[in-house]
C-alpha cells in the first residue's frame, strides 16, 4: 500500500494507473468483487469495494469508541482470542501468527491486536484469494514491496520475520525513536516512511492506503474482535 502514496504524489498517468490496479487487486484479494466487474472502476470505487466487506459488517456506533485509538499501546487481547477470532473465517489460520503479533507488538510498544486486524484487511483473513502476488509462504502480512501488478513483494523466511517487518513499518509511521535495543531492521521499506507522521490508525488514511476509509476498515475488524471477545467471557 505504501507505494500508492509515492506514485499518487507524482501525479503521473502511469502512477495513477498503478494505484487503480493495486486497488483492484485488493478488491479481488478479499474476494468481494469479481475481477471482470472491477475493470472500469475508479480508484475510490475499487478501494471502497475492497474495504466495504469489513465496514458494512459492523455498526458505526460500534466503531466510534476506537476512532481515536493510537497505533502505540498495549495489546488488549491474548493470542488465543486473536486466533479463535480469525479461525471463524479461516479454520487453517496458524496460531503462531497471532502469538507473534502479540509478542512483537509488545516489544515495540505497538498495538499488536490492531495490527493483526490490519493484516486481516490486507490478506483477506489470511486466505490470500483472488490471485494476489503475495501468498502465505511469503509471510508478508501487509503487502510490503508489492510495487507493481504481479510482483511478489517482500518475502520473509519465518512468521516471526514477517510480523516483525509489519510491526516495524507501523513503528516507522508512528514514532521517530530508534528501534528497541537488540532489534535489527527487517522492514525493507522502513527508510521510505516519513517518520512519525501517523500517531493514530486514522492517520494511515491517505498514507498507508490512498483511501479515507482504510482505518475504518481496520477498526471495524477490531470492533468485531472486541464483540467476539466479550461474548467469549
Amino acid at each position: 500500500m505504501q507505494i500508492m502514496e509515492r506514485l499518487y504524489k507524482q501525479k503521473s498517468r502511469k502512477g495513477k494507473r498503478f494505484i487503480v490496479a493495486a486497488a483492484i487487486m485488493l478488491a479481488c484479494v478479499i474476494d468481494v468483487v469479481p475481477r471482470d466487474a472491477v475493470a472500469e472502476m475508479s480508484l475510490d470505487e475499487a478501494l471502497d469495494a475492497a474495504y466495504s466487506e469489513y465496514i458494512c459488517e459492523v455498526a458505526p456506533e460500534a466503531v466510534r469508541p476506537f476512532a481515536a485509538m493510537s497505533i502505540r499501546g498495549d495489546c488488549g487481547y491474548s493470542a488465543e482470542v486473536l486466533s479463535a477470532f480469525v479461525q471463524r473465517h479461516n479454520p487453517d489460520f496458524d496460531p503462531e501468527i497471532a502469538q507473534c503479533f502479540v509478542t512483537i507488538g509488545d516489544k515495540y510498544g505497538i498495538r499488536g491486536d490492531v495490527a493483526l486486524c490490519q493484516a486481516i484487511v490486507e490478506t483477506g483473513w489470511f486466505l490470500y484469494k483472488g490471485g494476489t502476488a503475495v501468498d502465505a509462504g511469503c509471510h508478508n502480512y501487509c503487502g510490503l514491496g508489492v510495487t507493481s501488478k504481479g510482483k511478489r513483494g517482500a518475502g520473509f523466511k519465518t512468521v516471526e520475520e514477517g510480523v516483525t517487518a509489519h510491526i516495524q513499518h507501523l513503528y516507522a509511521y508512528c514514532t521517530t525513536d530508534e528501534l528497541p535495543d537488540g532489534e535489527k531492521r527487517i522492514d525493507p521499506r522502513f527508510a521510505m516512511v516519513n517518520r512519525g507522521c501517523a500517531q493514530r490508525w486514522h492517520d494511515l488514511n491517505g498514507r498507508w492506503a490512498m483511501n479515507n476509509r482504510y482505518s475504518t476498515a481496520i477498526l471495524s475488524v477490531y470492533a468485531s474482535l472486541a464483540e467476539f471477545a466479550d461474548n467469549k467471557r
